[in-house]
């Protein structure tokens, strides 16, 4: 996918220290535009704690993040918002007291420029919510509706802040088998519109089937990057994570 691209996102020797524990230590891939890069590795690995770095929820340690060749690590979390990479969380943290469509259409307040620029906010929640099918719930509150829904409102409010990335943090988890395929196509369809994902997931065929290329982190460390089929065969994985048992089947 890469070939001689320019990078969208680039993270750089990225670490991170909590006291004397090191959560990430010098973890460095890039993500090109409309590429989907899966982000895997076992509990602990680090993967939320490099979400929370590049999405200014925590500080680097060492190392520099850089979306479209500007620098991130100085900024807030809003500002990361507004230049173009958003993510989701494990738990989705709907504003339970409003609606399904407030809940998406605070989001599109955060678009890149102050949401001056291109569409409405108005026409971006309604785009958002066509997307990820729940636009028939737009006037119900956010707290009434299934957990399926819940996940969709949380891509639909990353999909109205504009953005150039969006980073999807275990979104299957907790789905059934049909709200997994319906979160996988909607994700295709994100995607389709130009949007580069990193998505972390412990759904190995959920994750090779939707991935252009797949990074895997262990113990703070990155121990392969590359396609899908490369990595699920790679030893060091084998070992460290998928213990053969998805290997077998690729």
């Amino acid at each position: 996918m890469s070939g001689a691209r320019t990078p969208l996102l680039e993270v750089e020797h990225a670490s991170r220290n909590f006291g004397g524990v090191v959560a990430l230590r010098d973890v460095s891939f890039q993500v090109f535009p409309d590429e989907v890069v899966g982000l895997i590795g076992p509990n602990g690995a680090g993967k939320t704690t490099l979400f929370n770095l590049i999405s200014g929820l925590l500080p680097l340690s060492g190392g520099d993040i850089r979306l479209q060749g500007q620098s991130l690590s100085q900024l807030r979390p809003d500002q990361i918002c507004a230049r173009g990479a958003v993510r989701t969380f494990q738990a989705a943290s709907l504003l339970g007291n409003m609606t399904v469509w407030d809940n998406v259409h605070v989001a599109s307040l955060f678009r890149g420029n102050g949401g001056r620029a291109g569409p409405s906010a108005a026409a971006c929640t309604a785009d958002a919510l066509r997307l990820c099918e729940i636009e028939h719930l737009a006037d119900m509150a956010a707290e009434q509706v299934t957990v399926g829904d819940q996940k969709r409102i949380e891509i639909a409010r990353a999909v109205a802040s504009g953005p150039r990335l969006l980073m999807t943090d275990e979104i299957l988890a907790g789905l059934n088998p049909t709200d997994g395929a319906q979160i996988l196509e909607i994700l295709r369809k994100v995607r389709r519109q130009g949007i580069s994902i990193i998505f972390v997931e412990h759904d190995m065929r959920s994750v090779m089937s939707l991935s252009d290329r797949v990074v895997v982190i262990a113990q703070g460390l990155k121990i392969a990057d590359g396609p899908p089929s490369e990595v699920a065969r790679s030893p060091e994985v084998i070992s460290v994570y998928l213990g053969g048992r998805y290997a077998q089947g690729v």
